[in-house]
């Protein structure tokens, strides 16, 4: 493995590591906000869940962005014959904006 490709294997490490974070402060204002006695007063439940949107917004984006550019630095096709570990994880990474989205999705439906 050259340098340059343990470069950027180390920089999709730590876009991964940025998502967790965000993942993680979402997590925290879903439950602060929808699972707790906050949704009832209205400003701080429609404030809260716009909050909730944006983060996921901004990670699905954020992790999409760097998935793609990962795998064109690769040049890896997911279609393509042999099977390894970049691929697994290039494809995983695609399943978990799968996630985030149905998240979104379920954030969203809340709203109304």
């Amino acid at each position: 493995m050259s340098s340059s490709s343990s470069t950027m294997i180390i920089e999709f490490a730590k876009s991964t590591q940025n998502v967790c974070i965000c993942l993680s402060i979402t997590v925290f204002l879903i439950i602060l906000f929808m699972m707790t006695p906050l949704n009832t007063f209205l400003l701080s439940s429609i404030f809260g869940k716009v909050i909730i949107l944006t983060l996921l917004g901004y990670t699905i984006y954020y992790n999409t962005t760097k998935t793609i550019i990962f795998s064109n630095d690769f040049d890896v096709s997911l279609t393509s014959g042999n099977w390894n570990a970049i691929k697994t994880n290039i494809l995983c990474s695609y399943i978990f904006t799968l996630f985030l989205v149905l998240l979104m999705l379920s954030v969203i439906r809340r709203i109304f």
